[in-house]
């Protein structure tokens, strides 16, 4: 199975990324490694973020500059957003151009490649028996094709409104609702708003300056500064470059809690899991609320290589009558991304 990093050992095309983040970091290292770096022969920002200013030994341009330059070329996005102006940029250079977003995790060095889908077919293929309908199976395959391929054609093609992520789930009369990754609050108050009947929040944020944030923009909730995990107690977590707060073998030590930890036997009726690569840990912390209660689970599955296979197969490990449904939000990555299990 031929895969993008392939294609871009075998083009003689000259290659420009867009973008110059961590995510553009990621591409050139991966690039490094399999010997293809020399053919980067531009790099260019959005409008307005050109600046006079180099980036990985390139003089970052407008893309009229490098386009001017290069002519037929192959673009690598390198970053992820939802913003329609962007999006229509992006639908801009891609209708002049070969346009992929290589789809490096935003954790883990696991890149999706043909080599890591030989590695796991099987339980590739165990995850998607476990979808509960046909846009699932849909979303789970053409999820798949995007991480080998980086054409972003195949999210647009199964790309869906949140309301209909909000019509699979059902929430009775005062029920709970615990949101893992909380930021500023923003989800709080979108699931309050889609769900009435929730009468009692909890809500986990583990970042110091999105919890102050949290406290001011959340009322009549239960609000934690730590990072959920699979133990409760003390771990650690970067406060470095990259996006998001996330767990880690050493770093600035913090408070760590489980589902299970919080609601020492209480019911859950809907708990949300965002939470920057610890998903899994996250579950396993989980694990006796939901066999015990059965909670709907939105589960974001979008951090790491591992995650849109690993955790319904382990979900589905802990109560098999899940009915587990995938679905994808408009963006031009694979960002936005998650199961929802009922």
């Amino acid at each position: 199975m031929k895969d993008l990093w392939t294609y871009l050992r075998d083009t003689d095309k000259p290659v420009a990324l867009y973008g110059t983040g961590n995510g553009a970091d990621k591409i050139i290292a991966r690039l490094q490694k399999d010997g293809t770096w020399d053919k980067v022969q531009g790099i260019f920002a959005s409008p307005g973020f050109v600046r006079n200013r180099t980036f990985q030994g390139h003089k970052v341009e407008s893309y009229e500059d490098v386009r001017k330059r290069l002519g037929n070329m192959i673009i690598l996005l390198c970053f992820g957003s939802s913003l329609p102006e962007v999006t229509e940029f992006v639908h801009k250079i891609s209708a002049e151009n070969e346009l992929y977003a290589p789809a490096v995790p935003v954790y883990g060095d696991d890149v999706f490649d043909a080599k890591y889908y030989d590695e796991h077919e099987d339980e590739i293929a165990c995850a998607r028996e476990i979808m509960a309908d046909d846009l699932s199976r849909i979303t789970f395959d053409n999820t798949v094709r995007y991480y080998l391929s980086g054409d972003i054609r195949y999210l647009e093609e199964c790309a869906v409104p949140p309301e209909d992520e909000y019509k699979l789930t059902s929430v009775g009369d005062n029920s709970t609702y615990v949101d893992l990754g909380a930021y500023t609050g923003d989800t709080v108050a979108e699931y309050r708003r889609v769900f009435p009947h929730i009468s009692r929040v909890i809500a986990v944020e583990p970042d110091a300056k999105n919890y102050r944030k949290l406290c001011d923009n959340t009322e009549c909730a239960e609000l934690i500064n730590a990072l959920i995990s699979d133990a409760d107690g003390i771990t650690h977590i970067n406060l470095g470059k990259g996006r998001g707060v996330h767990e880690q073998d050493n770093g600035t030590m913090i408070r760590s809690v489980t589902v299970d930890g919080i609601l020492n036997g209480s019911p859950a009726h809907l708990i949300k899991y965002d939470v920057e690569g610890n998903e899994l840990k996250a579950l396993r912390g989980s694990e006796k609320t939901i066999i015990q209660y059965k909670p709907v689970l939105h589960v974001a599955c979008y951090h790491r290589s591992e995650d849109i296979y690993g955790l319904p197969i382990f979900i589905n490990s802990m109560r098999n009558d899940y009915r587990i449904f995938l679905r994808h939000r408009p963006h031009l990555l694979n960002w936005d991304t998650q199961f929802i299990c009922v």
